[in-house]
């Protein structure tokens, strides 16, 4: 049996040399090695590789669906409608039912590992210009950052103090910089996990490197961009709670790009437009082919409605709501009849809580459902997807000067921050005893503050798992659903079975 896993898992491995999403650029023989000369010998072959990697991106095991609604259902800010059976079990954090994207973000790698070390051999006439060097490699840099932060956000546990539960620390994810060529390269390259820290030394280089390379961001964030590097660069600081780089890479960002930052006014719109103002890197849907579908695409997964407004047309399913606590703090007040019926009775000023509309009855009683993923490009259940935003530069800028024993501690600063993110999403706010009790918080009080308004920010953007995990905080479900304390191994998902077959290098997470 192990033999037949490793075979498969080396194979599938192998397999992804031939860069699936772009394989009429790429044809290669035979098909279970590729001669690099071959595959990437021309300007139009690397750039059909690129765009392969972004296209992996796509998958709804990752952000077409995946990594997004997961890291909701998971946490406490997603409840399951059983409307189709869709995220129910990882909204109950049932045994197994968590990310299952390893092989994903494992082929993306080996993608851009082989695009890496074919680029400095291209020869071709004309011959490849810096310029053209330089935004190729820093793209491919950015992506493979990206992906080595996804898994080890995913499948291990965050650096820091309170962060670990040491009998169930296994360490970070295996670190493969060199492209498997061959099956015989697969055989010999069966690498245990990394440390936590080693992998983000890695995350770190590669988008250091992604930042020298790429150009400033410009009219879409469709691609990576030095603005998307650093603030990837920011986020990933916090995790590894390294404050000083968070700050100082939030800094880069806010300073060419703070002025994305929409207004109360303009924030509601932001969302309705096919790319978002705030978005510094999105993955993007451009064309019907792309589309995910009515079963999971994350129209469907987070709403029923069609239309804003429009409660007589019914789309996709509405699989994933608010939960009540979610509900409160985006400040909507609701009444039910008793059976998960729901109508909004009061709304804050908050306008982040005008993305959230009450659902259509045609797959069952409604529920309040957000409305961040609309069919924006032009058809139903197709959205570009933002990762970044530039508000989160601000409030990773601000807990990192919020928290104790950070060598960047100012709370004055943090405030300001804070004040900043809040007169952009209040339409009432400048002179408002919220403006007021605002410039009062210090301590605890204005840290939670902090970390409260990431939770509304984000919602159903894909942190909500995340934010929690880093922090050592438990899984608060209730009053829907079990509370998950944060030393439960169901933290952790289970890497592949496959894998852990096929090398005997790589050990599983606690409980599985």
């Amino acid at each position: 049996m192990n033999t037949k896993y490793k075979f498969s898992s080396i194979a599938l491995l192998a397999a992804a040399l031939t860069f699936s999403s772009c394989e009429k650029a790429l044809e290669v023989t035979p098909k279970q090695s590729v001669d690099i000369a071959t595959a990437l010998n021309s300007r139009e072959n690397v750039n059909a590789a690129i765009i392969g990697v972004y296209s992996r991106f796509k998958s709804a095991r990752v952000y077409g669906r995946d990594m997004i609604a997961f890291p909701e259902a998971l946490a406490d800010n997603g409840r399951y409608t059983n409307k189709s059976g869709r995220l129910a079990n990882e909204a109950r954090n049932l045994h197994g039912a968590h990310f299952s994207n390893w092989q994903n973000y494992y082929y993306a790698i080996n993608d851009i590992n082989l695009a890496l070390e074919a680029i400095p051999q291209l020869n071709v006439i004309p011959a490849v210009t810096d310029a053209e060097k330089d935004n190729w490699e820093g793209q491919l840099y950015f992506m493979r950052a990206l992906s080595y932060f996804d898994l080890v956000r995913m499948y291990a546990y965050d650096p820091g103090t309170g962060s670990v539960v040491g009998a169930n620390d296994k360490g970070g994810v295996p670190l493969v910089t060199t492209g498997v060529k061959t099956l015989g390269d697969a055989v010999l390259r069966l690498p245990a996990r990394a440390s936590v820290s080693d992998v983000y030394k890695q995350i770190y280089a590669d988008l250091k490197a992604a930042e020298a390379k790429l150009g400033n961001l410009g009219t879409s964030p469709a691609t990576a961009n030095k603005q998307a590097a650093q603030a990837l660069l920011a986020r990933a600081a916090l995790y590894n709670k390294d404050y000083a780089t968070a700050k100082e890479y939030a800094d880069k960002v806010i300073t060419t790009s703070g002025a994305r930052l929409l207004t109360a006014s303009g924030y509601v719109n932001g969302w309705r437009n096919r790319i978002n103002q705030e978005s510094l890197f999105e993955v993007t849907f451009t064309i019907n082919a792309e589309n995910i579908g009515v079963n999971e695409s994350l129209q469907t997964s987070f709403t029923t409605l069609v239309v804003s407004g429009n409660r007589s047309q019914t789309g996709g399913f509405g699989d994933l709501v608010p939960t009540n606590t979610l509900l409160a703090d985006l400040g909507i007040t609701v009444a039910s009849n008793g059976n998960n019926a729901a109508s909004i009775t009061a709304r804050t000023t908050d306008v982040r809580n005008q993305l959230y509309e009450l659902g259509t009855t045609g797959r069952g009683v409604p529920y309040v459902e957000t409305t961040k993923y609309f069919g924006k490009n032009g058809s139903i259940n197709l959205d570009n997807v933002p990762l970044i935003r530039i508000s989160e530069m601000f409030l990773i800028r601000a807990e990192a000067m919020s928290t104790v024993g950070s060598p960047v501690f100012d709370e004055t600063a943090a405030r300001l921050d804070l004040i900043k993110i809040k007169e952009n999403r209040y339409s009432d706010y400048a002179g408002s005893t919220r403006a007021t009790a605002d410039l009062a918080l210090t301590g605890a009080a204005l840290r939670n503050e902090i970390l409260r308004q990431r939770r509304i920010e984000f919602a159903f953007e894909g942190h909500r798992f995340f934010d929690l995990k880093r922090l050592g905080m438990d899984l608060v479900k209730s009053p829907h659903y079990s509370n998950v304390p944060f030393t439960d191994y169901r933290i952790l998902p289970s890497i592949p079975t496959r894998e852990i077959d096929g090398n005997p290098n790589l050990v599983n997470n606690s409980g599985y």
